[in-house]
């Protein structure tokens, strides 16, 4: 009887432990999907509005390139050198 409270209690802490590391780990698998499914969302999103992404891109190339050429300095006055 003696025994077998003794292994009782040492199965109720090894269950503890194992059931606090599952959770850690489920929790941890958790945060991996979910920041695997944030991820392919926004490569969606990305791939989905590559032409406007583009567009902008270039624009704001070619309005620095624009003010550049003007000689113009970042604050949109006249250089004074």
């Amino acid at each position: 009887n003696l025994i077998s409270a003794i292994l009782s209690i040492f199965r109720s802490i090894f269950h503890t432990f194992y059931a606090a590391f599952d959770t850690l780990f489920a929790t941890a698998s958790g945060l991996l999907r979910s920041i695997a499914d944030l991820m392919s969302g926004f490569v969606g999103f990305v791939l989905g509005n590559i032409v406007i992404i583009g567009f902008l891109v270039a624009a704001f190339v070619g309005y620095s390139a624009y003010q550049q050429k003007a000689g113009r300095n970042k604050r949109g006055g006249l250089k004074t050198s």
